[in-house]
């Protein structure tokens, strides 16, 4: 009866071993796909009209530009 739980053991292991590999090729791939489809954001001009506003009450901060959460390698500023 020993062999038969080593053996189950070890045929168990090697299944999730086998698992495991597959999932790393599709992560692999997936990641791949994505960066394929990924393309820079290009901004062309940006027009603040800050006089525009009307502001009654003033606290806090205000921030005022680009905030979108991208890296600055993906974006071109022309």
């Amino acid at each position: 009866m020993v062999k038969t739980v080593e053996w189950n053991t070890w045929e168990a292991i090697l299944q999730l071993q086998r698992r495991i590999e597959a999932l790393e090729r599709e992560n692999q791939s997936l990641q791949k796909q994505i960066k394929q489809k990924q393309r820079p954001t290009n901004i062309k001009k940006l027009v603040y009209h800050v006089h525009a506003l009307h502001i009654q009450e003033m606290s806090g901060t205000m921030n005022i530009g680009i905030t979108a959460p991208i890296d600055e390698d993906e974006v071109e500023i022309e």
